[in-house]
């Protein structure tokens, strides 16, 4: 993810995109493409990020955000009056962005840095020490180094028995890039939408699959 980092992010009204190589961190593909504007989100999935929102927000309470992107789904998250709002977000130009857009948001903690490295350490309390537990959480972090199948099983720390989580699904059918299919702590149901997205270089199906888990209990 190097190259991500050090690359320049391009924010434009409708995407953010960088030019990179789009499998950096794919060890059989990496280096096969390089110097291509690759797009990291598209104000397409507008009404998704909604959708998103609404159900990882359905308890109240503590929500966290995995990725931050164009904002879309922090907005969404906002509007739905959640008590805190914790969001992860690896790339420093796009941190930044989220700071202020943070600025006036007393109820949002932005915290830079890889997801995988920020999540363990999230905790609370201060003679007993435990991990820091979410309402919901939303999952849309970028690039093939995210390690995407990992999260479900490095989420459960931080699950009450409530807790709603959902992910960005890049499959055109029922599955999870995240370990949730199959997985004996969870639940994963799926709501298929029709969509009409723009020809981009990531998502091109005419149905979304969008993933719900539930804590097994």
């Amino acid at each position: 993810m190097t190259k991500f980092l050090d690359a320049d992010i391009i924010f434009q009204p409708d995407k953010i995109t960088y030019v990179g190589d789009p499998f950096e961190g794919s060890p059989s593909l990496e280096n096969t493409r390089l110097d291509e504007e690759i797009i990291i989100m598209h104000e397409w999935e507008t009404n998704l990020m909604r959708l998103h929102a609404e159900f990882v927000c359905e308890r109240g309470g503590d929500v966290l955000e995995v990725g931050f992107g164009m904002g879309i789904s922090a907005n969404f998250i906002q509007e739905e009056g959640v008590k805190s709002h914790t969001i992860i977000e690896l790339h420093p130009q796009i941190a930044e962005k989220a700071r202020e857009w943070a600025t006036d948001k007393p109820n949002v903690t932005i915290i830079e840095g890889d997801w995988q490295e920020v999540l363990p350490n999230l905790k609370d309390g201060t003679v007993r020490i435990t991990h820091k537990k979410f309402d919901g959480m939303f999952f849309d972090p970028y690039g093939f180094w995210s390690e995407w199948g990992t999260f479900a099983n490095k989420c459960i720390p931080h699950c009450k028995p409530t807790t709603r989580i959902s992910h960005w699904n890049p499959a055109s059918f029922k599955g999870s890039s995240c370990g949730f299919m199959n997985h004996p702590n969870f639940k994963i149901t799926y709501e298929v939408i029709d969509i009409d997205p723009p020809q981009n270089d990531y998502y091109n199906s005419k149905t979304y699959y969008f993933p719900k888990v539930f804590i097994n209990g």
